[in-house]
């Protein structure tokens, strides 16, 4: 067999490991050949980092401070993403060394001054869900949100309400404080990149919010443990990529290669060519595909087409596909405090701007980070040290951030960076659902981040593991492995989801 895996992001760099190792490390494909195309100079999409040279000064009188900044995926909660663990573990990515306890605090703010901090909780520790500076009658409420909509999440009568739907069943069942939607939950939401449209968090699914937060911060559950990156996010990619280039000779890596993918005709194989301006790479025939894009870049990348002997994209799958949205958020690094709370004793890790209720102008998305804070500075002597610049990244700035703040890498290049994610809305939790019939039709298989859950790295990971045994068995079949992927209900697949992700069951090895 050989594979030409399109998209080198974490879903297809999934795909192939899996292609390659069992449970027990054993070779399971040695004699497929698998191609990974990646149009980036780089692997890990979303996993992007820069670097900045802050010059000398006291205690880098030698070498001058360089700092990181994560300007896509940037932490992760250790106890929900056991699988990225388990491969941390066998490429000798380890805690401590490459990936360290973030200091885990948000404050929610607006721009006349208002914040309430979620720095800690009586005892010290961190509270990163809300704080103590909140009124007693609004926590109260706050707290049962956490604890019933926690368990409602995997309730299938809330499988078709939207956050306001929910927030307002609450506040009629269980008497919420009226703030709670407009001050916490709903700005909450609003730090999360998959919200659309001109309600924002208002209209996001309600299932698809809580099954974000019981994976990324552990709600309803025993809590997060949440680590970033020593390096960045891209250095535990570009350690992955290394480790497979080095132990799984079948790997070929092509990087700056923007796939085109045609059918070869009558002979079922596929021909894959880069049509990035100026490439000279040879084509590439290969007996499957696995598409790991964007479902609108896969959409432009494969040539479509039933009939006998054209084995192209399938109709039923480009349907499917056309019915995912993309947002693309903007991500500055930057030292311009004017974007923070008024008061900088309301910094917090996260620090996410509250909307004026009603609001439709401002994006969605509004988050900004103390990255000092983020990288949890007051704990690693190398970086608590006096001098040191206070920096941040702001993801779709609420408001411009001046030109001479915004920090250049070490390149000389301004740190922004374009960030695509498809919005997790009821039309995407239906295309999850209607794409696994799909899955081997025409030797094409599905491993895009849109095709589980909100996309994050443990649920690509998923992904890629389960795909990477259906390409196995329909490699070792007469390709009809079709026919063993019923399409579920969408009930059936938000439960299956949810409830595994509670039990801490999501990442499956």
């Amino acid at each position: 067999m050989k594979l030409g895996i399109i998209g080198g992001g974490i879903g297809g760099l999934a795909v192939a490991w899996n292609l390659n190792t069992d449970k027990d490390n054993n070779i399971m494909l040695a004699d497929a050949e698998i191609h990974i195309f990646e149009a980036e100079d780089r692997f890990g999409g979303n996993a992007e980092t820069k670097e900045f040279n802050f010059g000398n000064g006291p205690g880098f009188e030698k070498e001058p401070l360089i700092r990181w900044a994560d300007m896509g995926v940037n932490d992760f909660n250790i106890p929900a993403y056991l699988n990225i663990v388990d491969v941390m573990k066998k490429i000798g990515f380890t805690k401590g060394k490459d990936y360290r306890n973030l200091e885990d605090s948000t404050t929610y703010y607006n721009t006349m001054g208002h914040a309430m901090t979620a720095n800690s909780t009586p005892d010290g520790k961190p509270d990163p869900w809300w704080g103590t500076a909140m009124p007693e009658d609004l926590r109260a409420s706050v707290d049962d949100f956490m604890k019933t909509g926690g368990a409602d999440g995997d309730n299938e009568k809330f499988h078709d309400y939207t956050m306001e739907d929910y927030i307002n069943y609450g506040t009629e069942t269980y008497k919420w404080d009226p703030r709670l939607g407009p001050e916490i939950i709903y700005p909450r939401v609003n730090g999360m990149y998959f919200t659309s449209g001109p309600l924002g968090p208002r209209a996001m699914p309600f299932a698809a919010v809580m099954h974000y937060y019981k994976i990324q911060e552990g709600a309803g559950s025993s809590g997060a443990d949440r680590n970033y990156f020593v390096g960045g996010a891209s250095k535990w990619i570009d350690a992955l990529v290394e480790y497979m280039k080095a132990n799984m000779p079948n790997m070929i890596f092509h990087a700056g290669f923007k796939a085109q993918v045609v059918p070869n005709g009558d002979n079922a194989d596929y021909t894959v060519r880069n049509t990035t301006k100026g490439a000279v790479s040879a084509p590439v025939t290969c007996s499957h595909i696995c598409i790991a894009t964007p479902a609108d870049v896969a959409l432009r990348a494969m040539a479509g087409g039933d009939a006998p002997g054209n084995r192209g994209l399938p109709q039923k799958a480009a349907n499917i596909m056309s019915q995912v949205t993309y947002e693309t958020a903007i991500s500055v690094a930057h030292t311009d405090s004017r974007l923070m709370p008024v008061n900088r004793n309301a910094w917090s890790t996260y620090n996410i701007v509250i909307h004026e209720p009603g609001s439709v102008a401002l994006k969605p998305y509004v988050i900004n980070y103390v990255a000092n804070r983020h990288q949890n500075d007051a704990a690693n002597a190398e970086f608590n040290k006096f001098g040191l610049p206070e920096f941040f990244v702001s993801v779709n700035p609420h408001i411009p951030v001046a030109e001479d703040k915004v920090l250049k890498d070490t390149s000389g290049n301004a740190a922004v960076a374009n960030l695509k994610h498809f919005v997790f809305d009821f039309d995407c939790m239906q295309a999850q659902t209607d794409i696994l019939p799909q899955q081997g039709v025409n030797n094409i298989f599905y491993a895009s981040g849109w095709t589980m859950g909100s996309g994050l790295h443990t649920e690509c990971w998923t992904q890629g593991t389960k795909v990477a045994a259906m390409i196995m068995e329909h490699a070792q079949s007469d390709g009809a492995s079709v026919d063993k992927n019923p399409r579920p209900t969408r009930a059936a697949l938000i439960s299956e989801r949810l409830g595994a992700a509670a039990a801490g069951q999501l990442p499956a090895h």
